[in-house]
């Protein structure tokens, strides 16, 4: 285990200049609500790959470690989220590719950008603004009413779920399942 780290920590200083990135294809969100705005929640990450530098370099066992350092064992995804509490993480492999699923409880749902008007009106979250770089796929609201990026929930909703694509093309990019699956073999 001691060689493995040493490996990865030599690997990011060897790195450090070449600029890599995580991204994920997909991303699925579930809150369900256990008091007037506060309840439970995960966010999981579906596909997690590498993209390839600006020289078009391989960059994937930098940004594998920088996953396992960073988010699954540090607290960068905390300090993110510091709104989230008693945070817990998982990574596997699901249909062949990586995932990671965070769960923890949560206040309020104004953290994930849903508000509710007045006690009578739906719940609603619009897209394009409270998630930038993500795209709509699907939901248990309504969508799109009138043009709107918007979904929409009834106002007795308690649970909420929502998907969006994040990169829809990963086609050139270095998926992350083998570096896991070595890691994993090491750290049982």
């Amino acid at each position: 285990m001691k060689k493995l780290f040493l490996s990865i920590i030599t690997l990011i200083i060897g790195t450090i200049l070449i600029s890599g990135c995580l991204t994920v294809e997909k991303k699925e969100y579930k809150l369900k609500l256990t008091g007037p705005t506060s309840g439970k929640g995960s966010i999981k990450y579906i596909n997690i790959v590498s993209q390839k530098d600006n020289e078009n370099k391989d960059v994937s066992l930098k940004d594998f470690a920088e996953l396992i350092t960073d988010y699954y064992q540090g607290d960068k995804f905390e300090k993110e989220f510091p709104e989230l509490k008693n945070v817990q993480k998982k990574l596997y492999v699901e249909n062949d590719v990586l995932v990671a699923e965070v769960t923890f409880d949560f206040d309020s749902l104004s953290h994930f950008k849903i508000f509710q008007y007045d006690k009578d009106s739906p719940y609603m979250v619009l897209i394009k603004e409270s998630f930038n770089s993500e795209e709509y796929a699907e939901s248990n609201g309504e969508y799109n009413l009138n043009n709107l990026p918007v979904i929409f929930w009834k106002k007795n909703t308690k649970e909420f779920t929502w998907k969006t694509t994040v990169t829809s093309d990963v086609s050139k990019a270095v998926v992350l399942v083998q570096q896991f699956q070595n890691w994993e073999k090491t750290n049982k």
